[in-house]
């Protein structure tokens, strides 16, 4: 957010945004703005970091209710915002924005999988640590070495079977 050798004074404030499919805090409010207090004194901590929640299901009249009407559209003639409209149009109704969108996805997919098999592996490998350690009598450290378990997959193991122990 700062550029090398830019005074720390010209760092811009900063927001976060969540929009949600639901309504987060179910209070049928169109945005949550959410403040920082500092609980010792009761005062408010202005930082210039915000963070705010909008409710994807509220349905007003006003900016909000027509922002969230457009999140829900599939498709874009029926979206009051152009620039919002004009990009739905790209990525749902053009060649070249379907086929983004389709690569993207499947960037996705490929990375969901192969987290999946990751842990589908270290949580068999912690199986045969357990078993080990069951039926051996062996102790964690024992159980992982025999196993030639290291590094940080050594780490996973251990403290998620040091939960179930």
């Amino acid at each position: 957010m700062l550029k090398k050798r830019q005074e720390f004074k010209e760092l811009r404030d900063a927001y976060v945004i969540f929009i949600c499919q639901h309504d987060k805090f179910g209070d049928g409010e169109p945005v949550y703005h959410i403040d920082k207090v500092i609980r010792e004194i009761g005062e408010p901590y202005n930082d210039g970091a915000y963070t705010i929640y909008v409710n994807g299901v509220y349905q007003g009249e006003d900016n909000i209710g027509k922002l969230a009407h457009d999140f829900n559209c599939k498709k874009a003639d029926d979206i009051f915002y152009k620039p919002f409209a004009d990009g739905v149009r790209h990525f749902k109704e053009t060649k070249e924005g379907r086929e983004i969108m389709c690569e993207s996805f499947e960037r996705l997919a490929d990375k969901v999988a192969e987290e999946r098999a990751e842990q589908a592996t270290v949580q068999t490998k912690a199986n045969i640590v357990k078993s080990l350690m069951e039926n051996m009598k062996w102790t964690l450290d024992q159980a992982l070495t025999a196993s030639g378990i290291q590094g940080k997959e050594r780490g996973i193991i251990a403290k998620q079977l040091q939960r179930t122990i």
